[in-house]
C-alpha cells in the first residue's frame, strides 16, 4: 500500500488532514516535527512527504534538505505546507527542494489535485 507521512506540529490541522486523505488508499504515518519526519520518512519509505513550514526541533525546509541529501528521496514528492504566502518563505521552501506548496486552510480539493499530480494511480 501507498504510504504517505504528514507532519505538522498542530494537533487538529494533522487530524483535518489525516480526514481529507483517509478517503483515499493510503496508509498514513504523522510526525509532530521535522526530526521524527525525517526519522519516519526513512524508515517507511513514503511515496509521498507533506512538511509543515513552522515546526519545532526541525522545520519543514530543513527537514526537507536533510532528505533530499538521502538520494532515495531525489524523487520523491515533498509538499510543503503552510499558513504563510511570504515571499521568503516560499523561496526557503523551493530551496530546500520542495516540490508544491499547500496553503493552510487546505482544501479537499486541493488534496485531490495534489493527488492527481504526484499519485495519480490511487
Amino acid at each position: 500500500m501507498t504510504s504517505i507521512l504528514i507532519a505538522d506540529d498542530d494537533f487538529i490541522s494533522l487530524e483535518v488532514l489525516k480526514a481529507m486523505l483517509s478517503s483515499y488508499n493510503v496508509n498514513i504515518i504523522t510526525a509532530q516535527d521535522g526530526k521524527h519526519a525525517c526519522d519516519l520518512a526513512l524508515e517507511h519509505q513514503p511515496s509521498l512527504i507533506i512538511l509543515d513550514y513552522e515546526m519545532p526541533v526541525m522545520t519543514g525546509a530543513e527537514a526537507c534538505a536533510n532528505l533530499r541529501k538521502n538520494s532515495q528521496f531525489k524523487n520523491i514528492p515533498i509538499i510543503a505546507l503552510t499558513g504563510h504566502q511570504s515571499s521568503t518563505e516560499l523561496n526557503t521552501c523551493r530551496d530546500a527542494g520542495m516540490n508544491q506548496t499547500l496553503h493552510k486552510p487546505v482544501s479537499p480539493e486541493a488534496i485531490a489535485e495534489l493527488f492527481k499530480s504526484y499519485l495519480p494511480n490511487i
